[in-house]
């Protein structure tokens, strides 16, 4: 009994260490920004990156958007005012922003490759 718990102890620190997400460049753009009038954009890995899922997260309040899966077996992330459409094991995503009638705005999608991710910053211009 000695020796499981010594190894456990040993190994325990091992299997959390790999489980880590490293940021990392995919090859999709670092910002986006749409006008107040809001819109849709479709943006794609210049590496040809692969992503198995994506989503929407507001780092200032620590939130993140709900995924569902649409009628055509595509993926859906929505948070607020932005709403990202996908197909699972693809190296594109469609970026939507809803139309902006205040001060501009910021979130966060970030796109996960096993181990790795990468982080697009979807920035919203405001009316004023």
């Amino acid at each position: 009994m000695k020796y499981f718990r010594a190894i456990t102890a040993l190994l325990l620190p091992l299997l959390f260490a790999a489980c880590e997400f490293e940021e990392t460049d995919l090859g999709f753009p670092k910002t986006v920004t749409f006008t107040n009038e809001g819109g849709e954009m479709i943006v794609t890995s210049e590496k040809g990156v692969y992503f198995t899922h994506a989503e929407i997260h507001d780092y200032k309040s620590g939130d993140n958007g709900a995924t569902t899966t649409l009628e055509d077996g595509r993926e859906c992330n929505t948070y607020k005012w932005l709403k990202v459409e996908y197909q699972r094991n693809s190296n594109d995503i469609k970026i939507l922003s809803e139309p902006n009638e205040k001060q501009s705005r910021t979130l966060y999608v970030e796109l996960y490759s096993g181990p790795q991710y990468h982080v697009i910053k979807v920035a919203q211009k405001g009316s004023n």
